[in-house]
């Protein structure tokens, strides 16, 4: 995949955090920003411009004291009824507006994997974010039963348009997963700040799905559940560069950002593109 490559000079300060002029970059389509900061209570708050509201389970995941450096507190799920579930349709934003043509979906976050295969789904993955249900089917970012991530994109029906794995997590250990996405070149999967991606696969045809489902963390609605530490879960509708996911990968901890204007949808120009 073609993808933007560019120099972020001094981006980093000496306590391993992004300078605020630096990170000001990946502001840019952000529809999504958990840190999973708060360390106690039943809501996550959403810095991003979107300012999502959020709600965690009944049986709901728990806050725990991060072995991470980068940041303080992660929520950890138990891979059998736990999740945090964004209403992305519900509040009158502008994510159904017009797209740019050369949008794409861009999912990273800080995934500490305890266990897999944890759920009676039957099938070999787990989502750290999933988006879809039933005839809308759309994303998901995803850890395999063998600690292999991958990221799947699917028509409404479920078919995969572009759903690679590949690379290794080391199970009970901090791993920033990216995802990347566009119509053209289909889907490349990134750890821990890596340019070379550790799995990518093209559009093997369908069309993205743009459906009406909220966004579900560490859930698929079908059963699919992970067992993990999760923080710091970021969502763009663009696809991000290297230097985007250096950025994203060190600037922790609800650094507030600038209103946005019109946001683009997360998938018109995908629908587009196919």
């Amino acid at each position: 995949m073609a993808r933007w490559r560019y120099a972020v000079s001094a981006f980093l300060l000496c306590c391993g955090f992004a300078s605020v002029a630096s990170a000001q970059n990946i502001e840019d389509g952000l529809v999504l920003y958990l840190p999973m900061n708060e360390g106690a209570g039943k809501k996550v708050k959403d810095f991003s411009p979107m300012g999502f509201d959020t709600e965690m389970s009944g049986d709901a995941p728990k806050w725990v004291a991060s072995d991470n450096p980068k940041f303080a507190t992660a929520l950890e799920f138990d891979g059998a009824s736990n999740f945090v579930m964004i209403d992305m349709e519900g509040q009158g934003a502008d994510i159904n507006a017009h797209a740019d043509p050369d949008a794409g979906l861009s999912i990273c976050a800080w995934v500490k994997v305890l266990e897999t295969a944890t759920d009676a789904h039957g099938q070999s993955r787990q989502p750290i974010v999933m988006k879809g249900s039933g005839a809308g089917w759309e994303f998901a970012l995803y850890v395999y039963d063998g600690f292999a991530p991958g990221m799947s994109v699917w028509d409404c029906g479920g078919s995969g348009v572009s759903e690679p794995s590949g690379g290794q997590l080391n199970q009970d250990e901090w791993h920033y997963q990216c995802g990347v996405f566009n119509a053209e070149d289909g889907v490349e999967v990134f750890l821990d700040g890596d340019d070379a991606p550790v799995a990518a696969a093209g559009v093997g045809g369908g069309t993205v799905c743009d459906g009406p489902r909220p966004v579900f963390i560490a859930h698929r609605e079908d059963g699919q559940w992970l067992n993990a530490q999760i923080a710091e879960v970021r969502m763009w509708n663009r696809v991000i560069s290297d230097a985007d996911i250096d950025v994203s990968m060190n600037t922790v901890g609800g650094l507030a950002v600038r209103p946005a204007g019109k946001l683009t949808t997360m998938w018109g120009a995908l629908r587009q593109g196919s």
